[in-house]
């Protein structure tokens, strides 16, 4: 009986815990998304540092990607806001998407490869510097 408890216990804690997955999209995808962003409530976030471009509808840019907490009070409130996030690799987007779900941001968007595979693809960007 004792281990019964433990076991309920046990999944309970886990099911309060839960996380929710960071999707990775490809560009292709990552546009098809950016043109559904008025009707989705989508926020867009640049995290690459220094500035050296950025996609078109981009809502915010932190440059300090390694401390996105700190830039908590101008991301958006609920967390349950779709929220693109991406840099010139997907290097910082990476960690930065991470620190996103680690605050609780349960709906996070990922630009796999970057503005770099963006680019790429022969998709715009605004203000390329590289």
């Amino acid at each position: 009986m004792k281990r019964l408890i433990y076991l309920l216990v046990l999944l309970s804690a886990c099911a309060m815990q839960q996380t929710h997955d960071i999707v990775n999209l490809e560009p292709k995808q990552t546009k098809d998304l950016l043109d559904t962003k008025e009707n989705m409530g989508l926020f867009v976030l640049n995290v690459h540092t220094p500035y050296e471009g950025k996609l078109d509808k981009t809502d915010m840019i932190i440059e300090e990607w390694e401390n996105i907490a700190k830039h908590q009070d101008h991301l958006p409130q609920d967390k349950h806001t779709p929220i693109l996030v991406y840099c010139r690799s997907g290097r910082m987007s990476t960690s930065a998407a991470k620190q996103l779900q680690d605050l609780g941001y349960t709906n996070i968007y990922h630009l796999n490869g970057g503005m770099k595979a963006w680019d790429a693809q022969g998709l715009p960007l605004m203000d390329k510097a590289w």
